[in-house]
């Protein structure tokens, strides 16, 4: 297959390290083809929850793909694991969810558990790649609060159309101005 990768870029993908957290050996099969074919040779795999937080703690990805149906609690389970360790590094690992069914459900779930993409299953060659080239150029901030970890969820942004409808922080005036109004009345 020819890659439409620059070789600048290609080298810069050698370095890289990838985990991939899928039961499915033919996924990872395709997956390590995929990047095998953008340069990525350096790939871990894992066939469950358990292990994949181990594999993480090991090699430290620069990305991970996740299944959606990982073992034992799903892969929101596992992204919400991950985005809740103590060690930032690790917390902050981009994310690449795959699903068979990429219902919107699904999507919100994963997106509101703190992916930093959505892959639908099958997946084209094409379709992982710009996955993997946009999380890697994903600039988005993180945002950590007490109840989400993860890349900001506003992927677009979007101009106001229309009239300013916020009002100005109004100030009261002082006292003795609001008394000579009322006086006046």
């Amino acid at each position: 297959m020819s890659s439409s990768i620059q070789p600048a870029p290609r080298r810069i993908l050698s370095a890289l390290k990838v985990l991939i957290v899928d039961d499915s050996p033919h996924m990872q099969a395709i997956l390590k083809r995929v990047l095998a074919d953008m340069n990525i040779h350096d790939l871990v795999t894992a066939p469950d929850m358990e292990g994949g937080l181990a594999e993480l703690r090991k090699v430290r990805p620069d990305f991970a793909f996740v299944d959606w149906t990982v073992k034992p609690d799903g892969g929101s389970r596992f992204v919400r694991a991950v985005r809740t360790l103590e060690d930032d590094g690790l917390a902050r690992t981009p994310l690449i969810m795959m699903a068979a069914q990429a219902n919107v459900m699904r999507v919100k779930d994963a997106r509101d558990a703190g992916i930093n993409a959505f892959l639908a299953k099958p997946a084209s060659v094409q379709s992982i790649m710009s996955r993997v080239l946009w999380v890697l150029s994903d600039a988005r901030p993180f945002i950590e609060s007490e109840t989400y970890s993860g890349p900001d969820r506003r992927s677009r942004k979007l101009e106001h159309e229309g009239g300013e409808r916020r009002q100005e922080n109004r100030v009261p005036p002082p006292a003795k101005a609001r008394t000579a109004r009322h006086a006046a009345r």
